[in-house]
């Protein structure tokens, strides 16, 4: 839906309140039509969002795999201290589940669903069947006599409509102004039927409590959606974050491996009388350096891991750490941004984005509250039926009251100046148009936020590439510092400076990878498309998850 259609539909919307059933078939009455579904998500759609579960390709000529964290050479301790247990990887598919099934704050927003029923089940109240009865007993006095009504009132949302029926018996000697209450041996039956014709046939504050809460449930509806895809856009930022600083600490680990297992190696060049003795001490300081540095890239680990725990939980629902072990190996393949983006995604966002489907439900309801400040402003005037027949033979002769009894009202009231409702008229459409306003605004926004998650993937796309040709050049400027200070000529001053510029070449490689998947979650969040149902759509992953906490 367009901007321009969006704020037609709106427009349209006081319409849909006070159409009848024959301008609107398959709608209540005058009751506001439901407004149009979300559109559903296709196969095609998501097709666009499934992630590859490979590590990241290489660029290198020979073919050979490029991987972050081997870019500083191989370590053998650094392997075997690296996670590369794959049977226990945490994947975003797992963390996502665990979100919608788990997560506080959802659990909390579908709570909002039930509140609306409950709501909804209140505003039917004022349709309900109501009985009433009474009873009058002259116990002394000059006239003894005795009465019982029973009764039985029901409203309708059709037309305003009352029916009315109920028992009557009245036994005794009655005064003559209460002639009325007496009735034959049998009682009384009764029945009637008032009709508003003017103010409150269309619409009337009965009606608008019921419609209102009508609208009300379906507001719930987008409200659960938006925080559903809050929390797993949140979700899987946090599980990025994560992945990302697993990595960092890799490099920081292999970083130090290179330093320690150079140790001996610089042992026997100065032996040898190929290295100055300094040497020695230069590289006992590097380690110490790269030790600090490997514990920042613990820390970054353990707050990136406390951040996604939030979102991690097991099967009571509380906290979860997720293990070290569990950490994914590398990043998922990019995919080219030509695939991942859906056609049309500005339009399906205007119509699939929970806000935009709030405003519009709250405009709806405030053309009802309109609707009925406008009735507000007719005259009152009713027409009531009434019939009744008494039965059994008469109490006494002269009071013999077997006619059948059939009587017509007619009731008019109109305040003059109408000042509430004109105050309430004018005060609704001001409210009205500024939630147009505002909507058109939220339209815009949707459309830049749109755009700007398309530019940031567009980006960092390229940035992708990019980053693997600096670190495959750095790794190479790398080694060949190594091989020439094994000969004897270089220093460790300049392979420590070729080691640094290639740990922060696979550093910014990671921190693209992490910025283009965290890009990618916002891009899903932005087109209103909540998680589970891309992963119902089997759009994440390759395979069943194997490290989920059920």
């Amino acid at each position: 839906m367009r901007t321009l259609d969006l704020l037609r539909a709106l427009a349209s919307r006081r319409a849909l309140v006070l159409a009848g059933a024959a301008l609107a078939p398959g709608c209540q009455f005058a009751a506001p039509c439901p407004i149009d579904p979300l559109p559903p998500i296709t196969p095609e759609v998501l097709q666009h969002f499934r992630l590859a579960a490979a590590p990241v390709a290489s660029d290198a000529p020979n073919g050979a795999p490029l991987e972050p964290i081997h870019v500083l050479g191989q370590s053998a301790r650094a392997d075997r201290e690296g996670v590369g247990a794959a049977s226990a990887e945490i994947e975003l598919e797992d963390v996502l589940r665990s979100v919608e099934t788990h997560f506080p704050l959802v659990l909390a927003a579908l709570e909002e669903v039930s509140i609306a029923e409950g709501q909804l089940l209140q505003s039917r109240g004022n349709f309900d069947t109501r009985l009433n009865a009474q009873g009058a007993f002259d116990l002394e006095g000059f006239y003894e006599s005795d009465v019982f009504d029973f009764g039985v009132e029901q409203p309708l949302e059709f037309w305003g409509m009352n029916f009315s029926g109920g028992y009557r018996i009245g036994r005794g000697d009655f005064a003559v102004y209460d002639g009325k209450a007496k009735t034959n041996k049998d009682g009384e039956a009764r029945l009637g039927v008032t009709l508003p014709l003017l103010q409150g046939r269309a619409i009337d504050s009965r009606r608008v409590a019921l419609w209102r809460a009508r609208l009300a449930r379906e507001q719930a509806e987008p409200i659960v959606l938006f925080k559903r895809i809050e929390a797993t856009r949140k979700a899987a930022d946090s599980y990025w974050k994560w992945v990302g600083a697993g990595r960092k600490r890799e490099i920081a680990l292999r970083l130090l491996a290179l330093a320690e297992d150079r140790t001996t190696q610089i042992e026997l060049a100065v032996r040898e009388g190929l290295l100055a003795p300094i040497n020695l001490v230069e590289n006992e300081r590097l380690i110490v350096d790269r030790r600090q540095s490997l514990l920042r890239a613990e820390r970054g680990v353990q707050q990136a891991a406390l951040a996604l725990s939030l979102y991690w939980r097991d099967a009571r629902g509380q906290p979860t750490l997720p293990a070290d072990g569990a950490l994914p190996y590398e990043f998922p393949t990019p995919r080219d941004v030509a695939e991942v983006f859906v056609p049309g995604h500005e339009d399906l966002a205007l119509a699939r984005r929970p806000e935009v489907r709030v405003l519009e439900l709250e405009i709806a309801r405030l053309e009802l509250e309109l609707g009925l400040a406008e009735n507000d402003i007719l005259p009152r005037l009713d027409l009531g039926v009434f019939g009744s027949q008494d039965y059994g033979g008469a109490a006494n002769t002269p009071d013999d009251k077997d006619p059948f009894e059939l009587t017509a009202l007619l009731r008019f009231q109109l305040p003059i100046q109408r000042s509430l409702a004109r105050g309430k008229v004018r005060e609704t459409q001001a409210k009205i148009a500024k939630l147009t306003r505002e909507a058109q605004f939220l339209g815009d926004s949707v459309r830049n936020d749109v755009r700007d998650v398309v530019s940031a993937l567009n980006q960092s796309y390229q940035r992708i590439g990019q980053s693997r040709e600096n670190v495959r050049l750095a790794a190479q400027l790398a080694e060949a510092e190594r091989v020439q200070l094994r000969g004897g000529q270089s220093d460790l001053l300049r392979v420590n400076l070729r080691e640094q510029q290639a740990a922060l070449a696979a550093q910014s490689l990671v921190e693209v990878l992490e910025e283009h998947f965290r890009a990618l979650a916002e891009y899903r969040a932005v087109v209103g498309l909540p998680y589970d149902e891309v992963v119902a759509g089997g759009a994440i992953g390759s395979g069943a998850p194997a490290g989920a906490q059920r």
